[in-house]
């Protein structure tokens, strides 16, 4: 599903802090509190024709679906119950952004970096797909290598994956270990195949920058 923060603003092309924020996200929030929306959505956030943000702004928006996500993955029992529809909540949502200016851009990466968080950046994406995507924010050099590798294939397994790179000196368990962590990132899909987890990434295609 797609979000066009600019149908949300009028005539106004500056979205700044938590209250605003919210007011653009209530009609997620609130389909995500009745569970109208399907698991495993992506939520892309298109930015076209917004000039500036900030980190209030990004921590009610696209920082709220992603930890929406990871609660769905790390603890999605042990939440607290959420009282009102815009507090967090695990459900199994991904997030992406698009149509950033260059100013927006280096908004967001001046606040995911720090909390080394990554997100896709879609250049070329419908409502439910991506196919092409820089990424932002943070993300260390072996779980990089793996998504590399991830993307290169489409979709694998950790035992898949050990014995497409014999060289690497990579255990399985590693890998494993590696692709749940981008799925806890929210930047892989899993599914169950057999014994073990089948991944595939949000984008089939990467560019590095």
């Amino acid at each position: 599903m797609q979000i066009e923060i600019k149908k949300c603003m009028l005539r106004n092309e500056v979205a700044l802090g938590a209250t605003l924020g919210a007011q653009h996200m209530e009609n997620l929030y609130q389909s995500i509190a009745k569970q109208t929306i399907p698991a495993g959505e992506i939520v892309i956030l298109n930015f076209k024709g917004i000039e500036q943000v900030n980190g209030s702004y990004i921590k009610t928006t696209a920082l709220w679906v992603f930890l929406c996500g990871q609660m769905a993955v790390n603890a999605p029992k042990a939440a607290i119950p959420a009282r009102h529809f815009s507090d967090l909540r695990p459900y199994d949502l991904y997030v992406a952004v698009s149509n950033l200016s260059p100013e927006v851009r280096n908004e967001f990466n001046d606040f995911l970096q720090p909390r080394r968080i990554p997100m896709l950046l879609a250049k070329r994406f419908n409502d439910n797909k991506i196919e092409e995507a820089i990424l932002l924010g943070h993300l260390d050099d072996a779980l990089r290598m793996t998504l590399e590798a991830l993307v290169k294939h489409e979709v694998s397994t950790a035992p898949r994956l050990f014995d497409l790179y014999p060289n690497e000196n990579i255990t399985v368990t590693a890998w494993n270990n590696r692709l749940n962590d981008l799925h806890a990132l929210r930047l892989v899909r899993r599914v169950r195949s057999g014994r073990s987890w089948e991944y595939q990434p949000l984008t089939k295609k990467i560019i590095w920058e």
